[in-house]
């Protein structure tokens, strides 16, 4: 009975400590590296820019062969996507990493591609940016494969040229993603836990700030010839005198120049820096108008040298002093923030 008893404890042992240990085996892993060529052609109002990049594997078994299973996730153009995949070579593993086997497995990708890049422009010019270029692992969940990130090698070109900015910093991270469904797959009873994922992240910062001012320049401009109706004389017998008539130009001057922003930054629901400007100008303008109307009344009531005090000693200087303390505050928040 005795020997009965310690045979199935002996059993029970085994069976328990051998699914301890298949619940503790690591997942097998490659090293993945990343090496940007090439960014072009950042497109901020259609969100998207383009790249050439090699990407390698170095595995300790000929068997993984991870950049066959590979997926780019954030690819906008997949009729431009070019892909060119080399043999997998078999290699002197010189660095030891996957010691103590001598040879190890490497695979080698370039790719060029178009990404769609998620862009937020409300600090424009002053705006910096994460471009991504972000892979995933298709066919094993991360408890049977992982990503190894070759840090030492993975990098930017030096001398790239995206024009109008430039790089900031350049990192590279591993993560793991979860899917809540087992994609139909008749062998799962239920979702795996994740997907490894690699993530490239190139922080970019703009340079150029010109198309502001080509943004802006009418806004001001437009402002400016408001503030010159405070110096025009209220004493006129119509409403649609020459005050009013510079206040309505200048309203729908800025009114067109709100739309061509469009061009630049692309229709966005954010409430940019450029929108603020437009928005504050046609206020201090909206409100120019009703002080017009008010400085005719005065005048009409008797009362022109106060009129004319207000207008220019006092509303002229409130208006033009505030909208510049505005501008000055809303463009230091800006390149503060980016």
């Amino acid at each position: 009975m005795l020997l009965s008893l310690s045979i199935i404890f002996m059993v029970w042992s085994f069976v328990d400590s051998t699914e301890v240990l298949a619940e503790t085996t690591p997942p097998q892993t490659c090293s993945v590296g990343v090496y940007v060529a090439a960014l072009r052609n950042l497109n901020v109002a259609d969100k998207k820019f383009s790249t050439d990049f090699y990407i390698w594997s170095v595995c300790p078994t000929k068997e993984l062969q991870p950049l066959k299973s590979i997926k780019v996730l954030n690819i906008q153009d997949y009729k431009n996507f070019k892909s060119t995949y080399d043999l997998t070579l078999e290699r002197k593993d010189l660095s030891k990493l996957f010691y103590p086997k001598e040879n190890v497995y490497w695979s080698g990708r370039k790719i060029r591609a178009i990404l769609s890049q998620s862009l937020n422009v409300s600090n424009f010019p002053f705006d910096r940016h994460t471009l991504m270029i972000a892979f995933e692992e298709t066919t094993k969940s991360s408890s049977e494969f992982v990503y190894t990130t070759d840090f030492k090698n993975s990098g930017y070109q030096p001398n790239i040229d995206l024009d109008g900015w430039q790089i900031t910093s350049f990192k590279v991270a591993e993560q793991k993603f979860p899917y809540a469904t087992t994609f139909g797959n008749p062998d799962k009873d239920s979702p795996p836990n994740s997907f490894t994922r690699m993530v490239v992240s190139i922080d970019i910062k703009r340079v150029k700030i010109f198309s502001f001012l080509k943004l802006t320049i009418g806004v001001y401009i437009a402002f400016a010839v408001a503030m010159l109706s405070f110096f025009y004389d209220s004493n006129q017998t119509s409403l649609a005198g020459s005050r009013l008539a510079i206040n309505i130009g200048a309203l729908f001057a800025t009114l067109l120049n709100m739309r061509s922003q469009e061009s630049v930054l692309g229709r966005t629901d954010d409430l940019t820096l450029v929108d603020l400007i437009h928005i504050a100008t046609i206020l201090y303008i909206l409100f120019s108008g009703i002080v017009s109307v008010y400085s005719r009344l005065t005048v009409e009531n008797g009362k022109n040298k106060q009129a004319m005090w207000l207008d220019r000693q006092f509303f002229f200087k409130l208006f033009t002093c505030s909208f510049v303390m505005f501008n000055v505050i809303a463009i230091a928040y800006a390149v503060i923030v980016g």
